[in-house]
């Protein structure tokens, strides 16, 4: 590993270290690196993978389970784009934030990291709690990256998330629905039966 991988690493070590500890510092870090949009990228295909991962033992047929996860992990990466360009447009305008999209998808992105635990969802009992709070503690992280991209006030940054969370889930539902739950029938992994 040469030293610039190595100082890019430390880097992004550092940066996430940060946002676990809801250092709203690193946001403003993050929103004004545009050489940042790589590693916000790697989070939030590592989150998501994670997150897939996470739900594998609600299926009892383990090729259902792994084909879901992988939608689940595109899902989440497309929906996490929608979500970054739904809340650059409701920041900007309807709150005048100061942000453009790179901008936002560069914070939010790092934001992201907290749906990793997703993947604790394998552990038994408690697991499916832990990855939802762990779905809380993101959308926390979240009003906190937007705040910090968008520079305004919390309450305008909460808006903002939901109003984006809302959109998006239901941009990506319907995507979802047309392209998945075909492709799921085509593969007998799912009845109209049940």
């Amino acid at each position: 590993m040469d030293m610039n991988n190595l100082t890019n690493m430390n880097n992004l070590t550092n940066r996430l270290m940060r946002v676990l500890r809801f250092d709203a510092s690193v946001y403003r870090e993050v929103a004004a690196d545009q050489g940042a949009m790589g590693q916000a990228a790697l989070i939030v295909i590592v989150a998501a993978i994670l997150s897939g991962l996470g739900g594998l033992l609600n299926y009892q047929d383990m090729t259902a389970g792994i084909v879901v996860a992988l939608i689940a992990i595109v899902a989440s990466v497309v929906g996490f784009a929608i979500y970054a360009a739904v809340a650059t447009f409701v920041a900007k305008s309807f709150f005048q934030g100061k942000t453009e999209f790179q901008e936002m998808g560069r914070t939010l992105g790092f934001a992201y990291a907290w749906y990793g635990i997703g993947i604790l969802g394998l552990v038994p009992f408690v697991g499916g709690l832990v990855a939802w709070l762990g779905q809380i503690v993101a959308a926390i992280a979240g009003v906190i990256a937007l705040r910090e991209s968008a520079e305004f006030d919390t309450m305008k940054a909460v808006i903002t998330v939901v109003v984006a969370a809302i959109v998006a889930g239901f941009i990506n539902f319907c995507a979802t629905s047309v392209v998945a739950v075909p492709f799921l029938v085509a593969m007998g992994l799912v009845t109209g039966n049940e």
